[in-house]
């Protein structure tokens, strides 16, 4: 496994900041005041001179309406994501099952 430098990291951090704030359409100023925080700190971080503390970080994600996974790696939304289909699908295997073995008149498919 290739570890990845910390300026490395800090600024794909910075970048998926950028990045959910630009596809929620928010401005700077908007994430702000979500968040409670001024401005030009949320500049600050997008323009990589500055870095946010852990707790800040979970307020941009929670301004954000998203985990601060999210904010980790766009990998980890991926994983979500790919994992949240397969639950789904499983979910509905699950449902077809059970309907098809229940039915109202008590009878099972297995029986028929």
């Amino acid at each position: 496994m290739v570890m990845m430098k910390r300026d490395e990291y800090e600024r794909e951090i910075i970048d998926n900041i950028r990045k959910y704030r630009q596809a929620l359409g928010l401005t700077q100023e908007e994430l702000a005041r979500r968040c409670n925080m001024t401005t030009s700190y949320i500049g600050g971080i997008e323009t990589y001179n500055r870095f946010p503390k852990v707790q800040n970080l979970k307020k941009i994600a929670e301004g954000l309406g998203i985990d601060i996974a999210y904010l980790m790696s766009p990998k980890v939304a991926e994983r979500v994501l790919e994992v949240s289909d397969v639950m789904k699908g499983l979910n509905e295997q699950v449902q077809s099952y059970m309907e098809s073995i229940m039915r109202p008149d008590g009878s099972s498919e297995e029986s028929s």
